[in-house]
């Protein structure tokens, strides 16, 4: 059968584009449809800060029928290459129907998204990334079953062969770990003492050590100071590109309707910000309790049931290099974990394979366990 693969560029190809995700996910139980317009944004050239610093297609594969059986972003991120020396091309938003010629159509989208990359310099391709890692990215290929959370990717594990079978190697592996209430996770309350009897400790042998949260008023400065030491803290990391401050202030105002100033937690040492968490209410389980088409029923569906989530996410831990030894980790932990009756369940992602130590931290004072894995995949463009 042939394919064709195509720019997005009048109204139909659009539609396509978009309702081509709602199909493919018709019938899975775990998937979390955002809102319309959160889904439009994350594309619009205009309006996501992104943008500023990159560029991006986006293609629909049509088969002999004209239907719409595939799609893909291709994304150029300046940005990323200036700060790690690189001339790396991205795909994402990469979705291909459950299909007989499947390999057919993603080796159609891959060659129109590498010719496009390839004429702006890019000499390899890695993805997904929607539309970076900034964002939601990746293949998950264990975990499928269990609904993601905000900010966390969902595909149909058949992408992993889907990509490798044309040609990709896994790049990176990402971790979700959790903790649940249950018998399994719980700890005896001796444990639990024992956990507050080190706390103290720690605050006896380090009395420069503070803990303070965020309020309202201080969210975006706190949150500025925390993205400095972060992109100190992570400049290192593989595939880390620091915010603007465009995407920072864009950042802030999508988490301040939805995120509780009292479960973001840093550390000063004396008056220097040395670490910090941050936890987020898991904005995807009440976007699932919602009905309707339109965003305007939804939204205040929205709004009431995010009130009510059960699930919450720590998508921030970092603390200064020199102070790793000094017990910053571990009160901050601690911090949350005095929370923990307030959450049915805790996951704590992404976590990088090669950064299993800061699980560690966390399993010292919560059973956790692994439970999804989410990879990054590269080639080079011929």
């Amino acid at each position: 059968m042939t394919m064709r693969t195509i720019a997005a560029t009048t109204r139909k190809h659009w539609r396509d584009f978009y309702g081509l995700r709602r199909k493919i996910y018709r019938n899975d139980p775990a998937v979390v449809h955002p809102l319309k317009i959160m889904e439009r944004q994350m594309l619009d050239t205009e309006a996501h800060p992104f943008f500023e610093t990159a560029s991006r297609e986006c293609f629909v594969c049509y088969d002999s029928r004209n239907h719409a059986v595939g799609r893909i972003v291709a994304i150029k991120d300046d940005l990323h290459n200036d700060f790690n020396n690189d001339k790396l091309g991205f795909f994402g938003f990469y979705e291909v129907a459950d299909h007989p010629e499947a390999a057919v159509i993603h080796n159609s989208l891959m060659a129109t998204a590498e010719a496009w990359l390839k004429q702006r310099g890019c000499d390899s391709i890695r993805g997904p990334v929607n539309p970076s890692m900034k964002s939601e990215f990746g293949v998950v290929v264990e975990g499928n079953h269990i609904p993601p959370s905000i900010m966390l990717a969902h595909t149909p594990a058949r992408y992993d062969s889907l990509l490798t079978g044309g040609g990709f190697e896994v790049a990176k592996s990402f971790y979700a770990f959790h903790s649940t209430k249950t018998e399994h996770h719980y700890r005896s309350e001796d444990e639990w003492a024992k956990l507050a009897s080190s706390r103290e400790k720690i605050s006896k042998r380090f009395p420069q050590l503070k803990m303070r949260t965020v309020d309202k008023n201080n969210f975006e400065q706190t949150f500025r100071e925390i993205n400095e030491l972060a992109n100190e803290v992570r400049k290192d990391d593989w595939g880390y590109v620091p915010f603007t401050d465009s995407e920072l202030k864009f950042m802030v105002k999508s988490l301040r309707p939805v995120v509780r100033f009292d479960m973001i937690h840093v550390a000063y040492w004396d008056d220097q910000l040395v670490g910090y968490i941050v936890n987020i209410p898991d904005v995807n389980w009440a976007l699932r309790k919602t009905i309707g088409k339109w965003d305007w029923i939804r939204l205040p569906q929205l709004l009431f049931w995010l009130k009510r989530t059960p699930r919450t996410r720590v998508f921030l831990l970092g603390v200064k290099k020199e102070y790793r030894n000094r017990g910053v980790s571990t009160s901050l932990i601690k911090r949350l974990v005095d929370k923990r009756l307030e959450y049915d369940e805790w996951e704590f992602s992404w976590v990088e394979e090669d950064n299993l130590r800061s699980m560690r931290a966390i399993a010292r004072s919560a059973k956790v366990e692994k439970f999804k894995t989410f990879r990054i995949y590269e080639k080079p463009i011929a």
